[in-house]
């Protein structure tokens, strides 16, 4: 097939996003971060082919996934679903609990400036979040990466991710905000 170890092509990759909770076991959990802060708490992922956010406070979940086909996932609670192809956004009121607000988009690069990102990204791997290297069918190319950035604040949380895909020259980035509404965090 000519696809990298833990990585589907592109144009089989989906952003989903649900109104509860899924449970670990749906992932192939390669790195994992919990964060909280006082009312709410977020359990951050990189899964194969791409990541999983579960946001929640007191009984209510937020769930995002970026996922290629190997990730199959329940029908109940989804609230959002766009495949991974053009630039997109989105901004959820689950029960009126939660601000989400949510951008995506792919971007294709020459080989050079694509092993400069991918060796800029491998540098920056300690700073916070989460990283991850896998394997890769072509030893001359990049290993594929996925890398988290999160910025946690006191009613919410801001998640920059970062996919390579070194067969295709892509980068899908992602950036989601979570953020209490005031009527949850005052009561």
């Amino acid at each position: 097939m000519g696809v990298s170890f833990g990585r589907a092509r592109i144009a089989d990759l989906a952003f989903h996003v649900f109104h509860r909770s899924l449970h670990p076991e749906w992932f192939s959990t390669r790195a994992h971060l919990r964060v909280s802060r006082g009312e709410w708490q977020a359990d951050v992922r990189i899964i194969e082919g791409g990541h999983s956010i579960v946001f929640g406070s007191r009984s209510f979940r937020l769930t995002e996934v970026l996922a290629g086909p190997e990730t199959l996932l329940p029908e109940p609670g989804l609230l959002y679903h766009s495949p991974i192809r053009n630039e997109r956004s989105t901004t959820l009121r689950p029960g009126e609990l939660l601000d989400y607000q949510a951008c995506f988009e792919v971007e294709r690069v020459d080989p050079e400036v694509f092993r400069h990102l991918c060796e800029e990204m491998t540098a920056d791997s300690t700073l916070d979040g989460l990283f991850h290297q896998f394997g890769s069918s072509n030893r001359l190319a990049p290993r594929p990466i996925s890398r988290i950035h999160v910025d946690a604040r006191t009613r919410g949380i801001s998640i920059q991710a970062f996919h390579t895909f070194p067969d295709e020259l892509a980068i899908v980035r992602s950036l989601s905000l979570y953020e209490l509404l005031p009527r949850l965090s005052n009561s």
